[in-house]
């Protein structure tokens, strides 16, 4: 599509008709220490309105050798509940230790502590109608935006998913299927292996290595799943640096010129996020020498407005307008810490060559 269309800049998903064919379903939520979470996360996806549409629906919970009361929990809702006899050290290990129990059509994988809408694994259903669709992910929005870094958070979602993930969407080289919710078509999750552990990231992993055997990869902007995020600096910033650190990961494991829309996406995402500070810093140093504070005001109202236009129609559908509102000052407090992280990352993964191989909970 046309970067120029004016449904690429609002992110609005491709055209596909509105009927899904009878899938068989199976969820797959792999869970460690989730006893304060595991059952509000199954009852969403014992409340999805699929339920009564789909040929048949099960959900699995991979409790990954628990040390507190998450399998008790999870058998008290009457999922199936398996256990592994020991940890398996990653997320990827935990689902792909489901994989080989199922032959359902489709693998819909949830984090343990994150909350479907009703509607949400449904309206994913639709993209599957392009027979070469390996993935559909989904809408996400903070399910607590209570604290500084959980607001700033919320507006990084609203911002950054709708305008470019709808625009990798529409172009057809969408970066991740979300790992707290994506839907897969069972067998081309098969056939590449499953989940992969070589890197801190197996949903970016699985994403980039679909569409580089020319699968396509799909965004959901109705389907909406609900995270816990980091609440605190602490944990915000380990979640950060294991994304980035990711990223980096992955643009080492993969061949990337097999398709050119993808790396076009992951260069520049590379290239702005090492020297957006570099430029930010010479052009501040320029405004000051050279043009009127005004200017420098005007630009930085600019960018204020297009957060405001992009951000504020989300918050009144989400029915969210407040939360919006008090959440936008937070947004611009955590991306100095988003761009230290970020350059940290490269740092250690690249240049020193530290990778990161210890996986951080996200809560």
């Amino acid at each position: 599509m046309n970067i120029l269309d004016w449904r690429w800049w609002l992110g609005l998903r491709p055209k596909f008709k509105n009927s899904y064919h009878n899938y068989s379903i199976a969820v797959v939520v792999p869970a460690y220490n989730e006893e304060e979470n595991i059952k509000a996360t199954l009852d969403s996806l014992m409340d999805q309105t699929v339920i009564k549409k789909c040929k048949s629906y099960r959900i699995i919970v991979v409790d990954d050798f628990s040390s507190d009361r998450t399998n008790e929990f999870a058998r008290s809702k009457g999922v199936e509940v398996i256990r592994p006899a020991f940890n398996q050290g990653t997320k990827a290990a935990a689902q792909n230790y489901a994989l080989p129990m199922i032959n359902d059509d489709l693998i819909v994988t949830v984090d343990a502590d994150t909350k479907l809408d009703p509607k949400a694994i449904e309206n994913t259903l639709y993209f599957f109608n392009d027979p070469k669709t390996a993935s559909v992910c989904g809408m996400v929005i903070p399910q607590k935006i209570e604290t500084i870094w959980e607001k700033g958070r919320f507006i990084e979602y609203l911002f950054g998913i709708t305008v470019f993930k709808g625009a990798q969407n529409n172009v057809g080289a969408v970066l991740v299927s979300s790992g707290c919710f994506s839907v897969f078509r069972t067998k081309l999750l098969k056939t590449i292996g499953g989940f992969d552990a070589k890197t801190m990231a197996e949903d970016m992993y699985a994403t980039w290595k679909f569409q580089l055997l020319g699968y396509h990869i799909y965004f959901a902007p109705d389907a909406y799943c609900y995270p816990l995020d980091p609440p605190n600096m602490k944990i915000y910033l380990n979640q950060l640096d294991r994304w980035y650190r990711s990223f980096f990961q992955n643009i080492k494991a993969h061949s990337l010129k097999r398709n050119k829309k993808l790396a076009i996406f992951i260069y520049s995402y590379l290239i702005d996020g090492i020297f957006s500070p570099i430029m930010i810093a010479l052009l501040l140093i320029f405004l000051a020498g050279k043009l009127p504070l005004s200017l420098l005001v005007l630009l930085v109202l600019s960018e204020l407005i297009v957060i405001f236009l992009v951000c504020l129609p989300m918050g009144i559908k989400l029915k969210m307008f407040s939360k919006v509102l008090v959440s936008i000052p937070c947004y611009y407090f955590v991306r100095p810490f988003n761009v230290y992280i970020f350059l940290r990352s490269f740092w250690k993964e690249w240049i020193i060559k530290e990778p990161l191989a210890v996986w951080h909970k996200g809560h």
